[in-house]
C-alpha cells in the first residue's frame, strides 16, 4: 500500500507545472557600473531549458545589497538566453536593452564586490571595474566592451559620459573642475581662482587632442593646440571663481567623441590650470 501512494505522489508531481521546472544552471556572464554607480547591468546567461523559476532565488553582493527576482520569466524556453538585470538611470538610455528586472543604484560596490547568485550558486569577485564609461567584465574579469543582452535576445553597447582630471608633470594648480558631458544633460564647469591675485577672467576650451605639452611662463599646456578647436569660452571671475554652465544637445553623432578641456587664468598675469578629459556619451 505504501508503495502504492508513493508512485501518486510521484504521479501527481510530475503532473505540476514546477515539475522539472529549474534555475540552477545559471551563470554571471556581464558586470558594467560607472563610476558614481547609477548605472549598473548583470547579465545572467543559462544553456538549459525550463530554468525560469527565478522568483524562488536571489542576487546579492558582499558589500551588503539583496535582490530577490520578484517573478519569473515569462517563459520555459530559457535555453541559450539571457537575463538582464540592471538599474533604472541605465533602462533610461536610448536604445539600451530594456532590463528584465531593476535593481537600485549603487547594487554593485564598483571599487570591488563578491555578487553572487543564489541558486546555482554562482559567485564572480572582482576588483574596480573599469569606468571609462565603456567596457564591462566577464565572469572571469576579462575586459571589452559592454554587450548588455536581455531576455528577448535585444542587444547593444552603451556609451557613458566621463570627465577625467589630468594634470602632467603637476606644475599647475588643480583648479579646474568639469562636469561629465551627457547628451541632453546640463554641463558645468567650474574654475576656482581664489589662489590668483587680480584675476579677472578665465579662458576655457576644448580640444580634439591632449598634449603631455611644453611648459611655459604660464605653466603646463596639456591640450594640444595645433588639433581641431571644439569650443572656446570666455567667463568673468565673481566671487574668485568663474563657472560656465551649458546643455548639451541630443545629437547621437557626438557619441564618444572626445575633447581635452583647459582654462587659462587672466588678470594679474596668466596661469594654466590641470585639464579635464571629456568623452561624450550618455
Amino acid at each position: 500500500m505504501r508503495t502504492h501512494w508513493i508512485r501518486i505522489a510521484a504521479g501527481l508531481l510530475a503532473l505540476s507545472p514546477l515539475a522539472g521546472a529549474d534555475n540552477h544552471k545559471r551563470e554571471i556572464k556581464e558586470i558594467f557600473s560607472s563610476a558614481d554607480e547609477t548605472v549598473q547591468f548583470i547579465e545572467l546567461f543559462d544553456a538549459d531549458k525550463d530554468e525560469h523559476n527565478l522568483s524562488l532565488t536571489s542576487l546579492s553582493t558582499a558589500s551588503g545589497s539583496f535582490f530577490a527576482f520578484p517573478s519569473n520569466l515569462p517563459t520555459t524556453d530559457t535555453e541559450n538566453r539571457h537575463v538582464l538585470v540592471a538599474t533604472a538611470a541605465f533602462a533610461a538610455i536610448p536604445g539600451a536593452p530594456a532590463p528584465d528586472y531593476i535593481i537600485p543604484a549603487g547594487f554593485l560596490d564598483h571599487l570591488g564586490d563578491t555578487v553572487t547568485y543564489a541558486a546555482t550558486p554562482h559567485a564572480v569577485s572582482f576588483g574596480a571595474l573599469p569606468t571609462d564609461g565603456l567596457k564591462s567584465i566577464d565572469a572571469a574579469g576579462v575586459q571589452a566592451t559592454n554587450s548588455p543582452t536581455n531576455y528577448a535576445g535585444a542587444t547593444g553597447s552603451v556609451v557613458l559620459a566621463t570627465s577625467v582630471v589630468r594634470n602632467g608633470r603637476g606644475i599647475n594648480p588643480v583648479c579646474y573642475s568639469a562636469s561629465p558631458a551627457a547628451l541632453g544633460k546640463p554641463w558645468s564647469a567650474t574654475v576656482n581662482a581664489t589662489n590668483h591675485p587680480g584675476a579677472l577672467g578665465v579662458l576655457l576650451s576644448g580640444w580634439s587632442l591632449p598634449s603631455s605639452g611644453p611648459t611655459i611662463s604660464a605653466g603646463q599646456l596639456l591640450v594640444n593646440v595645433t588639433s581641431q578647436r571644439y569650443f572656446q569660452i570666455g567667463k568673468a571671475v565673481s566671487a574668485g571663481q568663474a563657472q560656465i554652465l551649458a546643455t548639451m544637445p541630443v545629437n547621437v553623432a557626438l557619441i564618444g567623441r572626445t575633447m581635452a578641456t583647459q582654462p587659462v587664468i587672466f588678470g594679474g598675469g596668466l596661469e594654466l590650470c590641470n585639464a579635464v578629459d571629456l568623452k561624450i556619451g550618455w
